[in-house]
């Protein structure tokens, strides 16, 4: 037997009426998904009341449904009709464009025809050419995909091929099958085949040799073995196509190591050599040298290997003296005294005493790297100068009033607060040390002078382990600084939060008077850091880890507070990590 209905339960509406829509919704309260019979009986009950705007809809009668569906086909067709007129006019926009790409392609090969630089004779452009190509180190191939003259003309100027460097692909290149084919302005051979084709070209000009290896890919001796004899194949190469190859500049650069080039030489011609670079020694190159050449305008080589050219460097431009030893000191002391036109003077590893001390006043760059010394030379035109970790015995002040670019990498604060430099534009630091050491170093050369004797424009601080606070009061006591650099040193919120602008209270005495007081209160913005304008830190090589969130708000801060206090940063640049740069003043970040 089925058990019995349940009775129903109680139901209840709400009804809704929106005077927006011409709508009506039912709320069911505690009723069931599903619709009975006996639910439909009650909905057809329910009156339905409709609002004072609004109106039944009636259903449309045959004949408005047949215009309807007239009116459908009629614009149906109307639209496809229009359509098809666009497309028409499309396709004669196209025509017409292609047209008018057309004759401004003819009207522009009409003008190159009468450019001025078409009407350049041929060999004046191959100057133009060897000028570009030599000062910005740039390809000759670039300048032959412009168009078949230029092609024709860079195929026709030999000097424009003198530039050949002879090199080992190392294990990357081997492994991915790629290479360059010009470094720096000098095109790349390391096959036979690709020498000859180079060789061809030059034709009887001087050469610009270039012999580049990289030892650190030698996995074991037999490797160094065969990339040697592969360099000294490509010699050999150069001597039967050239039967005696005439040399202008020689650079030797083997990295990691020493190239053993022993008497591959022996076939070359020096008397045009101008150019000599090789760091490392080479005692049979240079005897051979030393009976070819003429004057040399540029010499970087080893100390021992320099005497032997001792005679051959009274119009020396350039010159390079690495690993000096004791001994060598006198025949160094000699050579620069005779040097009365060198502007160009790096010194590397080299003891030289007070009795030593030499006045050039032609030298415009000096470069020391691990000179023990007081102060070598006595350069009053010097321009640029490089010191790179110097050991010091001694300390004096040097004057250097036409210095404009001064790089130091070391820890000793004591040897830098020497330095008298007015002129100063670029200053590049590289304080090595502990935090300890590098404040110590910034607190001599500027914390403890009111006026600091080194004040540059540009600054950049490289791979320093410096607290951000004291970087702040290096800027402040900076006064002509505008530019500031950091890389590979971790920065901090603090550096940001000390360079705030900040409002300060300034008074100032007036005349007594019967309207007006004794003094009056102006408040007035203390800018520190007042003409700074350009902020760059790249810290994405840094290890240091970064709050960037503090950095960012601190950064920010910065820029708005400048920028309100009427001191406005130019640029202002961040990188924390690899992902790019973040500009502060153009993105607004964080303002």
């Amino acid at each position: 037997m089925s058990r019995p209905r349940r009775a129903a339960a109680p139901k209840s509406y709400a009804e809704s009426v929106s005077s927006d829509r011409e709508e009506v919704s039912d709320a069911f309260e505690g009723t069931e998904n599903s619709v009975t019979s006996a639910d439909e009986a009650d909905l057809e009950c329910l009156p339905v009341t409709l609002g004072p705007d609004e109106k039944l809809v009636p259903l449309p009668t045959p004949v408005q449904i047949t215009e309807a569906k007239r009116f459908i086909t009629e614009q149906t067709n109307r639209c496809a009709s229009i359509r098809a007129e666009y497309l028409e006019q499309l396709k004669a926009l196209i025509r017409i464009q292609e047209r008018l790409l057309a004759s401004q392609k003819l009207l522009l090969e009409r003008q190159a025809t009468i450019s001025p630089i078409r009407r350049l004779p041929q060999e004046v452009l191959s100057m133009v050419f060897l000028i570009h190509t030599t000062e910005n180190r740039q390809s000759n191939w670039t300048l032959m995909h412009v168009c078949r003259a230029w092609r024709f003309a860079a195929l026709t100027t030999p000097a424009l091929w003198t530039r050949i460097q002879l090199t080992t692909l190392s294990r990357r290149e081997k492994k991915d099958k790629t290479r360059s084919r010009v470094s720096e302005g000098y095109e790349v051979c390391y096959k036979p085949n690709q020498l000859v084709r180079a060789l061809q070209r030059l034709g009887s000009v001087p050469l610009d040799l270039w012999i580049l290896t990289d030892l650190n890919d030698w996995t074991s001796l037999s490797d160094g073995e065969v990339l040697e004899g592969n360099l000294i194949g490509l010699l050999r190469v150069m001597q039967r196509k050239l039967l005696r190859p005439r040399l202008r500049s020689l650079c030797i650069e083997a990295c990691y190591g020493r190239l053993s080039v022993g008497n591959s030489f022996d076939e070359f011609d020096f008397r045009c050599l101008k150019v000599l670079d090789v760091a490392q020694s080479a005692p049979e190159l240079f005897r051979k040298i030393a009976r070819d050449v003429g004057d040399l305008l540029s010499l970087k080589a080893v100390g021992s290997d320099i005497c032997s050219l001792k005679d051959k460097l009274s119009h020396i431009e350039e010159l390079g003296l690495l690993r000096f030893h004791d001994t060598n000191v006198e025949s160094m002391h000699s050579i620069l005294q005779t040097s009365h036109s060198l502007t160009a003077l790096s010194i590397q590893g080299l003891t030289i005493g007070q009795h030593f001390k030499m006045t050039m006043t032609c030298l415009r760059r000096l470069d020391l790297c691990e000179v023990l010394a007081v102060w070598p030379i006595v350069c009053p035109n010097l321009t640029h100068l490089t010191i790179k970790p110097l050991v010091e015995s001694k300390y004096e002040d040097i004057c250097l009033s036409q210095l404009v670019y001064l790089s130091y990498s070391g820890s000793s604060g004591r040897f830098l607060r020497c330095f008298d430099v007015p002129a100063l534009r670029t200053l590049e630091l590289t304080a090595a040390g502990g935090k300890k050491d590098v404040k110590n170093s910034m607190q001599q050369v500027w914390m403890t002078n009111t006026d600091p004797k080194i004040n540059p424009i540009v600054f950049k601080l490289i791979d320093s382990n410096v607290n951000s606070k004291i970087l702040a009061k290096v800027l402040q006591a900076m006064t002509n600084c505008e530019e500031l650099y950091v890389r590979r040193t971790k920065i901090t919120s603090d550096l940001f939060s000390s360079l705030l602008p900040e409002k300060r209270v300034a008074t100032s005495k007036v005349k007594k008077s019967k309207n007006a007081k004794n003094a009056k209160s102006k408040e007035t913005w203390w800018i520190p850091a007042r003409k700074l304008r350009v902020f760059v830190g790249d810290m994405a090589e840094s290890r240091a880890k970064l709050d960037e969130k503090d950095l960012w708000t601190a950064a920010s801060n910065l820029v708005a507070l400048r920028e309100t206090a009427s001191a406005p940063l130019e640029a202002f640049f961040l990188r924390p990590k690899d992902d790019g740069w973040v500009d502060f003043v153009k993105d607004g970040v964080g303002i």
